[in-house]
């Protein structure tokens, strides 16, 4: 028998959470955004057996989960039995997952939740008459070799005559600077201010969970991107170019050199958290990234 609770985000014995579930980056979150988190907990008896990150608002006294531009992801954290056989694990999932949504539902007039790509089966949410609309995401999986095309191996060399270096650095100005430039560029409207951004940034730089990756030209930053650490995974939350730099090959050479760097260092997976701009979707897909599918988990009215 499962059972569905709603509690303020916390850290559990025993049972490590993603990042996107951990209470310090959802309290964050949710101070900037000025939502309400919640970690909407699945037990079987007494076990815990998922997590999954929620950001609740309150709209004409309608109790509404929304998406912050800050979480990219609402990633479930999921606790099989690691003995079961593969056939028990996918019908103890899909019990769970099932659990959930008819959580979801009891607890939440609307619904707009975006699960990891790591998340595939969504049964037990359609099943519940929700609505799962599939969206893109291009990741690198450093166990396979990048293999770009011949336009990207061209903007490659270009790049390395520019004598460009990755340098590890928190910038919060300078890289404000940089998305202010794209935001006008691509009419592009995150759903915080710059200052929010500011105090999340250094925020999750002082926990340990964000780094600043700067690419320099002469002692001046001409790229930056911003990662957040999960275990053995990367994600690429946000990636910023200065014009002129980006039209001497320095967004290619700014991955390539990413890439590299967190091979070295040990991870297994980038995510680059998304593929809806065209032309940054034509970018990874040149550069030789693959294509994921994730979920968005929709209540049947539209958020």
């Amino acid at each position: 028998m499962l059972e569905i609770e709603l509690s303020p985000p916390q850290f559990f014995p025993h049972h490590p959470l993603n990042i996107w579930s951990n209470p310090v980056f959802m309290q964050t979150v949710a101070e900037i955004s000025n939502f309400i988190p919640w970690h909407l907990v699945c037990y079987k008896g007494t076990t815990i057996v998922a997590v999954l990150p929620l950001y609740e608002k309150k709209l004409l006294g309608c109790r509404v989960l929304k998406r912050s531009s800050l979480s990219y992801y609402q990633g479930l954290n999921l606790w099989l039995n690691e003995n079961s056989l593969p056939a028990r694990k996918l019908l103890d999932a899909l019990q769970i997952t099932t659990a959930i949504a008819k959580g979801l539902k009891s607890h939440f007039k609307r619904i707009r939740i975006n699960l990891t790509p790591e998340t595939y089966d969504i049964r037990g949410f359609l099943w519940n008459k929700m609505q799962a609309v599939p969206f893109y995401t291009f990741v690198h999986n450093f166990n396979s070799e990048l293999k770009p095309l011949p336009d990207k191996r061209r903007d490659l060399n270009q790049a390395k005559e520019q004598n460009y270096t990755l340098e590890e650095g928190l910038n919060i100005e300078e890289f404000i600077s940089l998305l202010k430039i794209l935001k006008i560029k691509k009419n592009w409207n995150p759903d915080c201010d710059y200052q929010g951004l500011t105090d999340f940034i250094r925020i999750l730089y002082r926990e340990g969970m964000l780094r600043q990756m700067n690419l320099i030209q002469q002692g001046k930053i001409v790229g930056s991107n911003l990662i957040l650490q999960d275990g053995n995974k990367v994600y690429n939350i946000y990636q910023v170019t200065e014009d002129t730099a980006l039209k001497k090959g320095a967004c290619s050479f700014h991955t390539v050199k990413l890439i590299e760097l967190l091979q070295k260092e040990g991870f297994q997976e980038l995510d680059f958290c998304g593929s809806s701009i065209p032309e940054i979707a034509r970018f990874n897909s040149a550069i030789g990234l693959q294509l994921k599918v994730f979920f968005q988990i929709r209540s049947s009215a539209i958020v």
